[in-house]
This record gives structure tokens, sequence and C-alpha cells, in this order.
């Protein structure tokens, strides 16, 4: 009996590594719903975020204290029931793409339950501005047609700041949210058309790789690129940084450096002279637009004029075979001492090219034969 003690306490001991171990390998937990309060069924709900590395902020002292504390998040259905709102900014679908909302959330260190007895108190709660990454992995094009859209969005809090104070949340004990919509609309309703509701709303543990694009590992931004996009489709941006966005766009791309000199343009001189402004302009490129197509017309107009008709070549075929024919003549007038155009031009010692071959010597007398009397 005493040697089967030992070997019970080595197989516990064993078990127990065994079961140390698979929680150290960081298993998936569970999609929780606590810290949900819904304050109108299916649209609109306020949803409690343990933020473990975000101090709570003293709003006296404006300083950070080392207490738990909570991001509170109220996403309500708008009165047409088409768009998503968080925190009263339209997250699903996106007002303007090309500048994603600046989100904010109050931050709290008491429960559900106990706001709920005070309501005004989240008012009066520090306000911080966050970063964040938003993934809808559903289309989101409004051109395109569905059978049954059930979009899906995921909420990740990347950072927040309150004044001179910004920090990055890379906890991994922290949770994303998770909201699914369902349309209202028969399948086949235009996208414009679609009404939602919240068929569920719940926390997930957050991805592991959800930090690998922190704002330094965002790929640089620079003039070359229009929209310096995170992915290809639209909306293009999912993470989305408060230093890296302004009321213009995106800041290094194309697109936001003529939006925002457009802006300044209309800041300098107002909307009036800018409209009397590139009305000239216009004016001035159209003219010189107009002046060019005329002087292509023009030109086209005159090598048309000149192109050989039918007579003229009618006529030039005729010259050639009669020029032809004298030729001829004159070759054969040679034999009479005639000499025409078939002369043949050499150079002279001059280098004068107009110099005509000389005639060949007359030959000789021939002497008369013997007994023939010349004749006077």
């Amino acid at each position: 009996m005493r040697r089967v003690t030992p070997l019970l306490l080595l197989l516990n001991l064993h078990l127990l590594s065994l079961i140390a171990a698979t929680a150290a390998t960081g298993q998936p937990e569970l999609p929780t719903r606590s810290g949900l309060n819904w304050l109108e069924e299916e649209r609109s709900v306020l949803v409690r975020l343990d933020v473990p590395p975000l101090p709570l902020w003293n709003q006296e002292d404006r300083i950070g204290e080392d207490l738990p504390s909570a991001l509170i998040f109220n996403f309500t259905l708008s009165h047409d029931n088409r768009t998503l709102l968080l925190n009263d900014n339209a997250i699903l679908p996106l007002g303007n793409a090309y500048v994603p909302p600046r989100l904010y959330a109050y931050q709290t260190s008491k429960t559900l339950d106990e706001l709920e007895n005070d309501p005004l108190q989240i008012k009066n709660s520090p306000q911080f501005s966050l970063d964040y990454s938003r993934i809808v992995p559903q289309a989101e094009d409004g051109s395109l047609k569905y059978n049954n859209y059930t979009p899906t969005l995921d909420l990740d809090i990347l950072g927040a700041g309150i004044g001179e104070y910004n920090t990055l949340l890379p906890s991994d004990t922290q949770r994303f949210i998770r909201v699914i919509l369902h349309q209202l609309e028969p399948p086949s309703t235009p996208f414009s058309s679609l009404s939602f509701k919240i068929a569920d709303i719940h926390l997930e543990q957050r991805h592991p790789d959800s930090q690998s694009k922190g704002p330094d590992g965002l790929k640089p931004c620079t003039l070359w690129s229009w929209l310096c996009a995170d992915k290809p489709k639209y909306p293009w941006y999912q993470y989305i940084y408060r230093e890296n966005f302004d009321d213009y766009g995106k800041i290094g791309s194309m697109r936001r450096f003529i939006h925002f000199k457009w802006a300044t343009v209309i800041d300098a001189y107002g909307p009036v002279q800018v409209a009397v402004l590139g009305a000239g302009f216009g004016i001035v490129i159209l003219s010189l637009m107009g002046y060019g197509i005329y002087r292509l017309w023009k030109r086209a107009q005159e090598l048309w004029q000149r192109r050989p008709r039918g007579r003229d070549i009618d006529a030039w075929t005729a010259d050639e075979e009669l020029g032809g024919l004298l030729d001829d003549i004159e070759v054969e007038d040679e034999d009479y001492g005639y000499v025409g155009r078939n002369v043949v031009e050499l150079a002279d010692w001059t280098g004068n090219l107009d110099a005509e071959k000389p005639l060949p010597p007359l030959p000789p007398p021939v002497p008369p034969k013997a007994g023939e009397g010349s004749h006077s």
C-alpha cells in the first residue's frame, strides 16, 4: 500500500502539469455577453468593455490612477434603422470612408447596474478618444445587390487618449466587440433601402495578431499613393490611429493633400472669389482647347485641298506618255545628225555638269583607186 500511494501522487502531479500547460498555451475563450445592458431590444444596447492597461482618469488632478477601469459604448440604430451608430457616430455603413469616424467612449469603474440607477453619471465621466481596428468581413459596397445582407462588425480598441495623455492598449486579456446585424426587408432588396436590427452582440477574445499593425507597423504614407489604403477594396482603411488622420483624410496621401490645399484656398479667398477665378481659368483652358481644335481643322482642310484630283492624275499620266513618245522619236533622229534630249552629260575638267559629250572625229578621206580619175 505504501508503494501505491507515491505512484498516485506522481500521477496526480503529472495530470496537474498537463492542465497547467494547456492553460498556458492560451486556449481560446468562449464569447461572453456579460457587461451588456439592452436599452431597447434589437435597437440599442450599452456595452462595458474592460480595459486593464488604461488607468482610471482623475478629472480634478488630470492624472491616471492605478485602478481598474472600463469603457462604455452605446450601439444604437438610427431612426430609420438603416445606420448603426456608436456613441452618435455612424459606424456601419460609414458616412465617409475617406475620413473614418473619430470614436470616443466614456470611462468608468462602475458596473452597468450601478450606472443604470444614475444614467447621467455616464455623461459626467471622462471621455477618451480612441484608436481602433474596424473589420466588416462582408462587402460594404452600396452599389452591389445582396440576396441576404447580414453584416458583422468587429471593433477592437487599439489605443486611447485624453488631453495630453495617450497610450496603446496591447493587452492580450482585452476583448473586442462583435456586433451582428440582420436585415428586415425580404431578400434581394437594394442596399440603399435596407434596414436592420441588432441580432446579437458579444465580447470575443482578441486575435493573436491584432497588434501586428500598430502605428509603426503600417507602411509609410506618401504623395505617390492616392489613399494609402490598408486594403484594396472599399472602405480601404482598417487601422484607424488618430495621428494618421485629420478632417481631410489620411495624412500624407495625395487625396488628402489636394483636399487640404483646396480648403486652404477657400478659406483664404472665399467661395465667391474662388468660383470667379475658377470660371476664368476654365474659360482660358476651353479657349486654348478650341483654338487648338480650330488649327487642326484648318490644317486638315489644307491637306484635303492639296490632294491630287482625278483630272490632274489623268493629265499627269498623259504628259508622261507623250514625253516617252518624244524620247523615242529623238533617239531615231540621231542617225540624221539631230541631237535631242538623249545627250550624255559629263563633268569636264571645270566640274561643269552641263558639258556635252564631244562628237567623234570625222574619218580621213579615202584615196581614189588606180585607173579612176578624180571628179571635179
